[in-house]
């Protein structure tokens, strides 16, 4: 008990739990001076903030864009022409191996190479996000294939997207590869709250078979975690939010623009 209120004082310190202690303090104070309207407005605010960064309401939120890709048996599988690898997984450092820094969403890199070791294709395409950092060029992609590459990390044949502006950008750039090769299907690896929007958008602009492939999970739908309330809100609950708004505010966006077809929505 006395670590949990430890953890939950040293939290106050953070920058969500400091403006939540703060609108607390406000509200009290307002409620002192009878100003009962601005009292209400801070409270309430300090209990959406205490909702969202305390709770496991904004995992529950997530989850549902996860939990239709539990189960996924990647030994069971079919082969495929090539294995696609969306970018997000790590970001250019001028101190990490192969001076690629990975992130939370590194999972998506193992699990492409996994199928790779499962033999399900031979091509490993690595997709990811670029730019121009004190006049020398980054490429997420390049530089995974720089890694794999050097230290003959697989067997198979790795090609790099270069730097793509987004998941349609990335989609267009296989659909070509595909029409160059006369690939028919691909198996597509992507964390599993973009993995409907990814699949959809890559169907409406590859006109391949697409297989969709879950991987990193970040709530309780694969992550054996017990729900609980925390004392003082953190910044957990608000990634999540952001994430789930992410590929919604996404979803509406790319339909708006037709990267995703009524029939590919439909699905």
């Amino acid at each position: 008990m006395m670590d949990y209120v430890l953890r939950g004082v040293l939290t106050l310190l953070e920058p969500v739990g400091f403006l939540w202690a703060a609108l607390i303090v406000l509200t009290a104070l307002l409620l002192r001076k009878n100003e009962r309207r601005l009292a209400a407005f801070a409270g309430g605010l300090a209990l959406l903030i205490w909702v969202i960064g305390a709770t496991p309401l904004p995992g529950s939120i997530l989850a549902t864009l996860e939990r239709p890709w539990v189960g996924v048996k990647r030994a069971e599988l079919p082969t495929a022409d090539a294995i696609v690898l969306l970018g997000g997984y790590g970001a250019p450092s001028r101190e990490e191996v192969g001076r690629l820094h990975f992130n939370g969403s590194a999972d998506r890199a193992v699990v492409a190479l996994e199928l790779v070791r499962l033999e399900k294709a031979k091509v490993l395409i690595a997709g990811g996000s670029g730019f121009t950092f004190e006049g020398e060029r980054f490429a997420e992609a390049d530089l995974l294939k720089g890694i794999l590459d050097k230290r003959k990390l697989t067997g198979a044949e790795v090609i790099s997207l270069g730097g793509c502006k987004n998941t349609r950008h990335e989609a267009e750039k296989v659909a070509k590869l595909a029409k160059e090769r006369g690939w028919k299907r691909v198996l597509l690896v992507t964390s599993a709250t973009h993995l409907r929007r990814a699949t959809a958008v890559f169907r409406t602009t590859t006109g391949l078979e697409i297989i969709p492939v879950p991987s990193a999970f970040v709530t309780s739908a694969s992550i054996v975690t017990l729900p609980s309330l925390d004392l003082v809100p953190r910044s957990h609950g608000f990634a999540k939010l952001d994430a789930y708004l992410h590929e919604q505010i996404g979803w509406l966006v790319y339909r708006r623009r037709g990267w995703i077809s009524a029939e590919d929505a439909a699905r």
